[in-house]
């Protein structure tokens, strides 16, 4: 079953896995229903008109019905999407937002993927999907989303810190780099992105950690890789943006 035949499926909530090479691109579109894109192995780069989202197998991005997304793989990847009819979907966010996925989450949508595309409404299979609903609503939003910038020198020395995180570089040579001074990179960060450069610089890194970590990095080794001099200063800041120490939130996520 794809995604076209998912979304015909006379159900709440339909469920698709997929095996996708590294390097795949699934260019642009949008569905009639909302989804939950998700990935038990591999990660995945989601855009949505000038946002970015790196989505390890430790969370999930819910997209609404009718937004338009691509969506490329980093590596291989085991993908499981979940397509939620528009009624249901309204109860749950009318907008993109990060999940991380809880372990019941994790153990539920497995279930689904066992189930036959119709399955009994009213029995122990539509228990199942209505659970998933529950939990997916439950679940607070994630802070780890990027909004790309529209101007065309400052989404170029994005690009360049995407790329490299690992190397220490100032606002200055950065700019200069792509035909900007400091000022002006100071000054339209905030108004192209939301953010001040540091602070994009920041979730940019956070981003990449949890990459790195579902690639079986130490705590040490995702630090110097995100571009911090020591673990400490990763974590505080990792601690300040999820609320958990890097440790804590990688236990949980492997309950």
């Amino acid at each position: 079953m794809g995604s076209v035949a998912a979304e015909s499926v006379p159900r709440p909530v339909a469920a698709l896995a997929d095996s996708l090479a590294a390097g795949t691109v699934i260019p642009p579109h949008s569905h009639k229903r909302a989804q939950l894109i998700y990935a038990v192995r591999g990660t995945m780069t989601v855009q949505v008109s000038g946002s970015l989202w790196i989505l390890p197998p430790s969370h999930a991005l819910w997209v609404p019905g009718g937004v338009v997304h691509q969506i490329s793989m980093s590596g291989p990847v085991e993908m499981r999407t979940l397509y939620v009819q528009p009624r249901p979907a309204r109860q749950i966010r009318d907008e993109c937002r990060v999940l991380f996925v809880s372990s019941l989450l994790r153990e539920l949508i497995g279930r689904a993927m066992e189930l036959p595309a119709l399955y009994d409404e009213r029995g122990m299979q539509g228990r199942v999907m209505r659970l998933i609903l529950d939990e997916i609503a439950l679940l607070p939003a994630q802070p780890l989303g990027l909004r790309m910038p529209s101007d065309p020198r400052l989404a170029r020395l994005c690009e360049l810190l995407l790329r490299d995180l690992s190397t220490p570089r100032s606002i200055a040579q950065l700019g200069a780099s792509v035909g900007l001074s400091e000022r002006s990179v100071i000054r339209l960060f905030p108004r192209e992105t939301g953010l001040s450069f540091r602070g994009w610089h920041n979730q940019a890194r956070l981003l990449k950690a949890f990459e790195l970590f579902d690639e079986g990095r130490t705590v040490t080794r995702v630090a110097l890789e995100v571009g911090y001099s020591s673990p400490g200063a990763f974590s505080k800041m990792f601690r300040r943006a999820m609320g958990k120490a890097p440790m804590a939130m990688l236990a949980n996520s492997a309950v």
